[in-house]
């Protein structure tokens, strides 16, 4: 099972909290990262190695992503833009429980913001993929 493994940096500022997906032979599958940490709010980046894309990586690790934002890091609500042409990216948001909240203007093209607001939930409440 790939880990998601917090990166250290001494000279990162507290506004960013950067990860990597990690296989059990060492090899990176992916990274995922907090940046723009403000008023418990962060924004989502997301990128994984070309030999996974379409067998449910990047939602599973997205989905923990949300889980260690609200954990380690207090957030309540994350956000995240991604390409009106990008289907893949916009379908792992919406299975990681994101929601399209209106446009984004990313390299001058329209995009779309989507959001996921955070809470702790019991186990009980949690699905099996998404326990700890």
């Amino acid at each position: 099972m790939p880990l998601l493994k917090p990166l250290h940096a001494s000279h990162a500022p507290a506004v960013l909290a950067f990860h990597m997906l990690v296989a059990e032979d060492g090899s990176v599958l992916g990274r995922f990262n907090l940046v723009d940490i403000e008023d418990r709010t962060a924004e989502v980046g997301y990128r994984v190695a070309q030999h996974i894309v379409g067998r449910g990586v990047a939602t599973a690790t997205v989905r923990e992503l949300c889980q260690l934002a609200a954990a380690r890091h207090g957030l309540r609500t994350l956000r995240a833009a991604t390409a009106r042409r990008n289907a893949a990216s916009q379908k792992v948001l919406a299975k990681a429980g994101f929601v399209p909240v209106g446009p984004a203007q990313l390299d001058g093209e329209q995009d779309i913001w989507y959001q996921r607001d955070l809470m702790i939930q019991p186990h009980s409440a949690m699905v099996p993929e998404d326990w700890p």
